[in-house]
């Protein structure tokens, strides 16, 4: 199966930037489960084979993999890994272990549901109903992230300067590649990301890929930048979008978001499948806080005294009266009116997620 199912005439495979082709995220090979290692780029192109469940659940925590969306199907393929030759009470017992690889974001949730689901369908042959599903969330998946781009790209003028933090995944993709075939000229600013770098060698490269100019500053640079007026928007994406919109992103947005508000330049949100129908507001935001290890160190190198310890809160939640639009595969919408998402109609429409 296509599992860019839905775009099939409007991009081939080669004209995409490497890390929203099937072959730059999480890849069904029949036995394992193939995945770019994103910790290698841009230097080198590796790839780390997954034959366990227990395997991509390591590569989603070591971040060998990363994105909301990106981290959901190698989810949904591990547990298909793990539903080989397994009772149904077996399969939930690897789907809670995967689902607890990463609890803020809640489309990897959402995958593993959608998952079991379809395996409580059948007999026999789980892991292959599990296979199909994750193969129709990912085409779905890709059609939301093409249209959410071209919604995004609309609000965006020509001549745009635009700064994003962290890796923005596939609809940021779309964008870029909605406004090079609209003749429209934008200059990327990445942040650095700290500590995975994230935005310095994902974004960029992206953005690079596609021919824009880009320029790579470091984490605490952006507000100088809207002082003068360098930059115009500030778009990154949401690891969860709340029904009052409050979003929930990589760890460093809610300062930008400030700097945005105080120089009067938009903060847009690039979130394809809308809200979550489940978290009404930030008080049904559970922030991840990861190894305080991957703070003190730098590429392997530890760069604090040894009797300092790190500090690492993942993601930011940034309240509503900071974002000025959130750009859906269904439109955009302002902030406090983001949960007429579901009153749209969908263009997506074997959405699983």
């Amino acid at each position: 199966m296509d599992r860019n199912m839905g775009l099939e005439g409007i991009f081939a495979e080669d004209d995409l930037p490497r890390l929203i082709r099937r072959s730059g995220m999480a890849d069904w090979l029949g036995d394992r489960v193939r995945i770019l290692d994103r910790r290698q780029l841009p230097g080198r192109v590796d790839y780390v084979d997954c034959t366990t469940a227990e395997e991509v659940a390591a590569a989603i925590r070591d971040m060998v993999i990363q994105g909301a969306f990106s981290i959901a199907i190698a989810a949904g393929y591990g547990l298909a890994l793990g539903a080989r030759n397994a009772t149904m009470a077996e399969i939930e017992a690897t789907a809670a272990m995967l689902r607890a690889t990463r609890p803020t974001g809640l489309a990897l949730s959402r995958m593993l549901d959608a998952a079991l689901a379809a395996a409580r369908t059948v007999g026999t042959d789980r892991a292959a109903a599990i296979v199909a599903l994750t193969d129709r969330a990912a085409a779905a998946l890709a059609r939301q992230g093409y249209e959410t781009g071209r919604n995004a790209c609309a609000l965006i003028p020509d001549g745009a300067t635009i700064l994003t933090h962290c890796f923005p995944d596939r609809s940021y993709a779309y964008l870029l590649l909605a406004a090079k075939a609209e003749g429209k000229h934008y200059t990327i600013v990445c942040s650095e990301t700290r500590p995975y770098l994230q935005g310095a060698r994902l974004t960029a490269l992206v953005a690079t890929e596609l021919g824009f100019p880009t320029h790579v500053i470091t984490d605490g640079m952006g507000g100088y930048l809207m002082r003068e007026n360098f930059v115009s928007h500030f778009i990154t994406a949401a690891d969860r979008v709340c029904l009052d919109g409050t979003v929930c992103n990589k760890i460093g947005t809610y300062q930008y978001a400030l700097a945005c508000a105080d120089n009067d330049k938009p903060y847009i949100v690039l979130r394809q499948s809308g809200p979550d129908p489940d978290s009404r507001d930030e008080s049904d935001i559970h922030v991840e806080m990861r190894e305080g290890r991957e703070v003190v160190e730098f590429l392997g190198q530890r760069t604090a005294p040894l009797a300092a310890t790190g500090l690492y809160p993942t993601f930011d939640i940034v309240p509503p009266r900071l974002v000025r639009r959130i750009v859906t595969d269904r439109g955009d919408f302002a902030p406090d009116a983001v949960a007429a998402y579901f009153d749209r109609p969908t263009v997506v429409l074997d959405a699983v997620l």
